[in-house]
């Protein structure tokens, strides 16, 4: 199999040749020219000499060429790797000591980047410009599409994340992962061919990987936000191509709301609002759905999955919660199965890590903690599941917070601050006091017009009377906004790192 003939021409006779798969603000492109232009890509690509197993790396703008590149390296029998645009020279040179790409597709825009990176750390990578070459390529006849047969077992693309801990990796994903791509959109969502999906998150998480997959399976449209989303730039394109489903982050939701966007009437007009990424404060929920009358339906994936693991469903939702196990995802959480650490199982779960580049024949690093017997992952998320069924995200198991003994949950807290209007945001760490015992330090983000020494008073009066004494933080530490990675999930580490150097 390969995982394009699965999507791409499996959307093509669906849809057909004239219907739109993917719409952005400089191209849009049918399912017929999309076709067309991954075969030219991939014919690009094993004449510049990619042969099976090469690594395409991709650092690009996302429009319809980042996508047709990403499914041509598929195609040609290599594996696709997007990387983030945000990516420091550091960074760059970090991601590409463990890919080694043989080609390295890109902009104009992010040469001056990517050629002293590719010097330092891969110097056999040739650059595969899209102003130049990629042109080239799109004027060339195009071959009717035929991916090249690959195994299912077989590497198809590789997701770089650095998650919460900011160390980069390779998370490998095979060519038969991509078998359940669509059954979140159909089954829950009950898209068709007929929807157009906008994910508002860059290309290369595999938030938006996984959509784009699952639009083309299902022949429907895949709506493209060129950089990086802001409330503006999400609006514009909604009012413009009018898409059914948003697939966004709560970072956007939250700026959207702020922008009095949720109550217009393009953002009425959509079907479903889905969160992933990061989870959904309360709050938001609650007040986008005040605003616009529409739901916001929170759930979880991971890099290492792809899919939607839990999420709320349009008939069954709970504001706080992540929902329940969506379609052929099974899970189990520790001993007690109502607390602890979440471990899933499921079609897509990746082969592993690449933290090095690869040898011929080497298997992906599976680290026992995480790869456990009978084909469960841990995913390194805390949950527990109330009485209706719905599971509750606390925390990721690293962040969890232990004073005297007794394990609390950063999100307990910060839940309990929902509607204190001085308060935009907050994130609580474990500190040491004075004296070296384990506090809980809470950093407060003030909401617009308020004062840091305001929001941090609030936050404390308001903890004091709903919190028992154990779980309530003994510092506040007011600050402009909060470090997050590129998805949208607070950094803890980076605030641990500050109280470190910063114990008072």
């Amino acid at each position: 199999m390969n995982a394009v003939e699965y999507c791409l021409l499996h959307g093509l006779k669906v849809a057909g040749p004239e219907h739109p798969a993917l719409l952005s603000a400089g191209e849009t492109l049918s399912y017929g020219a999309l076709a067309a232009r991954v075969s030219q890509f991939a014919a690009g690509l094993r004449g510049e000499g990619v042969q099976p197993g090469d690594r395409v790396g991709m650092l690009m703008l996302d429009t319809p060429d980042i996508v047709a590149s990403h499914l041509a390296a598929m195609a040609a029998g290599g594996i696709a790797v997007a990387m983030s645009s945000r990516a420091s020279l550091e960074e760059l040179e970090q991601i590409l000591t463990i890919v080694r790409p043989a080609m390295m597709v890109i902009d104009g825009e992010f040469e001056g980047l990517v050629t002293p990176a590719i010097a330092a750390a891969s110097p056999e990578t040739k650059l595969i410009r899209r102003e130049r070459e990629l042109a080239a390529w799109k004027s060339a006849p195009a071959a009717p599409l035929a991916p090249m047969p690959r195994s299912p077992g077989d590497a198809a693309f590789w997701v770089m994340t650095s998650g919460t801990t900011g160390v980069p990796k390779a998370v490998e994903h095979q060519h038969r992962n991509v078998g359940m791509c669509a059954e979140y959109y159909e089954q829950v969502l009950g898209c068709t061919a007929k929807d157009r999906l906008f994910a508002t998150s860059r290309f290369h998480f595999a938030y938006a990987i996984g959509n784009m997959f699952a639009g083309l399976r299902m022949g429907a449209g895949n709506v493209l936000l060129e950089r990086w989303a802001t409330a503006p730039s999400v609006a514009e394109t909604v009012e413009r191509f009018k898409p059914t489903v948003l697939l966004s982050v709560p970072a956007v939701y939250h700026r959207l709301l702020e922008a009095g966007r949720a109550s217009t009437a393009p953002f009425r007009a959509l079907r479903y609002f889905v969160s992933a990424g990061e989870r959904m404060p309360p709050q938001i929920w609650t007040a986008w759905e005040q605003a616009g009358g529409h739901p916001i339906l929170d759930g979880l994936g991971c890099s290492e999955c792809v899919y939607m693991i839990i999420g709320n469903a349009p008939e069954r939702r709970k504001p706080g919660s992540s929902g329940h196990a969506m379609p052929s995802v099974e899970l189990r959480i520790g001993a007690a199965d109502t607390t602890g650490r979440l471990e899933v199982r499921m079609p897509s779960i990746c082969q592993g890590y690449r933290l090095a580049e690869p040898r011929a024949g080497e298997a992906p690093q599976r680290p026992a903690e995480q790869f456990l017997p009978d084909g469960w992952f841990a995913t390194g998320d805390e949950y527990y599941v109330d009485a209706g069924g719905f599971y509750h995200h606390r925390g990721r198991t690293g962040d969890m917070l232990r004073v005297s003994g007794i394990w609390i949950s950063p999100s307990e807290i910060e839940d309990a601050l929902a509607g204190e209007a001085s308060v935009a945001e907050s994130a609580a760490v474990l500190g040491e006091s004075e004296i070296g015992l384990a506090e809980i330090v809470l950093y407060v983000v003030p909401a617009a017009g308020a004062e840091g020494a305001a929001a941090t008073r609030a936050a404390r009066e308001r903890l004091s009377k709903v919190l028992p004494g154990y779980k309530q933080p003994r510092r506040f530490e007011a600050v402009a906004d909060l470090p997050r990675t590129a998805t949208g999930k607070v950094q803890r580490h980076k605030l641990r790192d500050r109280l470190r150097r910063d114990p008072n």
